[in-house]
């Protein structure tokens, strides 16, 4: 019986072919301009505690943590919308599809 191997390749998105750091720029001016200081701290320190867990930027995940402690507060929705919606596409950097494609 001949076993044949898929060869896979994993790519690290954060900062490699998704400039993130436009990303959290983009978020930070989001919730200075329609949350509170205090709002956008918190969501910040529970992202800051989730990279440093899991070795990389999760700003889904660390909205989902925020809106378990917001449970009741119906701005945390649009700030959900804002993320869902958010142009991701226009943060990758230049050439990025086409390493993907190439590999």
């Amino acid at each position: 019986m001949t076993r044949t191997h898929e060869l896979v390749f994993l790519f690290d998105v954060d900062n490699t072919l998704l400039d993130n750091d436009h990303v959290e720029r983009d978020l930070r001016q989001h919730l200075s301009q329609t949350f509170s200081a205090q709002a956008k701290e918190r969501y910040f320190e529970i992202f800051e505690q989730i990279r440093h867990d899991i070795g990389y930027a999760d700003f889904l995940g660390a909205l989902e943590t925020y809106r378990i402690e917001k449970m009741h507060d119906p701005r945390v929705l649009r700030m959900s919308i804002w993320l869902v919606d958010y142009p991701f596409a226009q943060r990758l950097y230049p050439n990025a599809l086409d390493v993907v494609d190439h590999v």
